[in-house]
């Protein structure tokens, strides 16, 4: 981990109050937040050091993350339970035997908070706490949908699905072309949805063939129609698009 300066914790800190709701960030609440927590300079591959004692808070303040099983933490191998990027609140447990560590997919910038003296604060700050329970609830939903799909959709539809929440959440789009850049690699793919790196890149490569795709080096992709992509997925709203995989 990186050496932290002054500037740097100013920079963090920053950025954590802009990401409150309008008139906290400057507010007492927030100040004794920033009080409590710690910034830290994570480098790509580079994980959050685990904390057997205190379940934390983190602010992703800048960068992206996956949280993921460590070897032996009584789950598949190297399984995904969810991506992160700036601006996200994720909720990091205690080390346990169901050990799950965040792991920096590129080099992220982070505000640590013990969780139990992060509410204690919040709770006098209604809009403040709300906030950050509504983004936890955000992140546990996704979460959910996935270990859904895992179970009742097929491969393609989970590609498919993958691609228009990160069309979403990556470029705030949700129909139309848009283009992005995945910070996470297909092995990281293929581990958050339950398939194989070779399923996924038959599956990219499917989409490609059928024009809803197009990629730019490694990481850049270009989707034609997010809404096609949405209708593969069998989003609710969308007449779904049998596949045979």
């Amino acid at each position: 981990m990186a050496s932290i300066s002054t500037s740097f914790g100013q920079q963090c800190m920053e950025a954590f109050r802009a990401a409150l709701p309008p008139g906290t960030g400057g507010a007492l609440t927030a100040d004794r937040l920033c009080e409590v927590g710690y910034c830290l300079h994570l480098a790509k591959g580079e994980a959050l050091p685990p904390d057997p004692y205190e379940d934390r808070l983190v602010f992703l303040a800048k960068g992206s993350a996956k949280l993921a099983a460590q070897p032996g933490a009584g789950g598949p191998p190297r399984q995904v339970l969810a991506f992160h990027f700036g601006g996200d609140v994720i909720s990091v447990l205690r080390q346990s035997d169901g050990d799950f560590r965040l792991v920096a997919l590129t080099d992220c910038d982070l505000v640590v908070f013990p969780a139990d003296r992060f509410l204690d604060i919040a709770q006098n700050d209604p809009a403040v706490l709300r906030t950050v329970l509504t983004r936890s609830l955000q992140a546990l939903h996704r979460s959910r949908t996935r270990m859904m799909q895992m179970g009742h959709k097929s491969a393609a539809a989970r590609i498919a699905d993958f691609l228009v929440s990160m069309a979403e959440r990556l470029a705030d789009c949700s129909t139309g072309p848009c283009a992005f850049s995945l910070p996470m690699s297909r092995r990281d793919i293929g581990d958050s949805l339950g398939l194989t790196i070779e399923t996924v890149s038959r599956q990219l490569t499917e989409l490609r063939e059928a024009g809803l795709l197009a990629t730019e080096g490694r990481s850049r992709v270009c989707l034609s129609d997010v809404s096609a992509l949405a209708r593969i997925a069998g989003r609710p709203g969308e007449r779904s698009i049998p596949s045979e995989n």
